[in-house]
């Protein structure tokens, strides 16, 4: 089983900005230390129309961790993430490993004009866990705390984007 869900991020700016900005490695590093995230590092990044960029950090903060899972993952969450763009169409994919966990993250995504002078981000996301009996608490647990993130990841990156007009 998994469990789905939907976020909209609406940006201030045209889509061509926003994707400037979604596509430059140092936007990423720059979200992530605004976000307070501890051991940020990209591992691999390829430029062009079919970008992509390999990136790992350490998550703690507001996460919140129940005592069933902190056996598998710690206090602090291991993150492994792909950010993949088809540029020129503007549709890409979010891919998330937790480390320490048998569970995974996933988003397709669709960057759309809202309007001549503001862009929607459109994720649709689908959580994984492999662990029987529990895997729908954990896949829950997850799933909130990627809509936090996401909200906030939202919030970090309208600011960023004044950067790339």
């Amino acid at each position: 089983m998994a469990v789905k869900f939907t976020s909209e991020l609406k940006y201030p700016k045209p889509v061509d900005v926003v994707m400037k900005m979604f596509t430059d490695p140092a936007y990423f590093e720059r979200k992530y230390q605004a976000l307070e995230v501890s051991d940020f590092a990209v591992t691999q990044h390829v430029a062009g129309d079919s970008f992509s960029l390999r990136y790992r950090f350490r998550a703690a903060g507001e996460t919140r961790v129940p005592d069933f899972a902190r056996k598998l993952i710690g206090d602090a969450i291991r993150v492994g993430q792909v950010d993949a763009w088809h540029v020129s169409r503007r549709v890409g994919t979010i891919d998330i490993e937790i480390g320490g966990a048998p569970a995974s993250v996933h988003a397709d995504m669709k960057l759309e004009a809202d309007s001549a002078k503001t862009s929607v981000l459109k994720l649709d996301w689908q959580v994984r866990c492999g662990i029987p009996l529990i895997g729908g608490k954990i896949e829950k647990l997850i799933a909130g705390d990627v809509q936090r993130r996401t909200a906030a990841d939202g919030q970090v990156s309208i600011k960023l984007l004044a950067d790339y007009a």
